[in-house]
């Protein structure tokens, strides 16, 4: 047995569980969740499992910047966006992914 269930959980507690994406309200997040049951678990005793979820972002924090003022100049946001291109990259090799470039798509069409 195989099912898809959706969470909408708050900082506090489930909210609901529905069989679709839910619609969300302000502080609600959905947590998609893939149960499967093998055949041979449907005998006593009572099956208990744990489910923790994580924060995605982990290991992926880019406190490269402080602001000290609400602007910025254009050379300074791309120079912040280089940095942040390449701590990616760094990061994503690091976890044992191949980073390619994007595609050059300046063939004149």
């Amino acid at each position: 047995m195989q099912e898809t269930i959706y969470l909408t959980v708050t900082r506090y507690k489930v909210e609901k569980m529905t069989k679709s994406l839910p619609e969300l309200k302000r502080g609600e997040w959905p947590i998609k969740l893939t149960l499967t049951v093998a055949d041979e678990a449907f005998w006593s005793p009572t099956i208990e499992r744990e489910v923790v979820i994580t924060d995605w972002r982990e290991g992926l924090e880019f406190s490269d910047v402080e602001f000290s003022e609400n602007l910025i100049t254009e050379d300074e946001a791309a120079l912040i966006r280089q940095r942040r291109l390449e701590k990616m990259r760094e990061l994503l090799e690091a976890k044992g992914y191949t980073v390619n470039p994007p595609e050059d798509k300046s063939d004149g069409a």
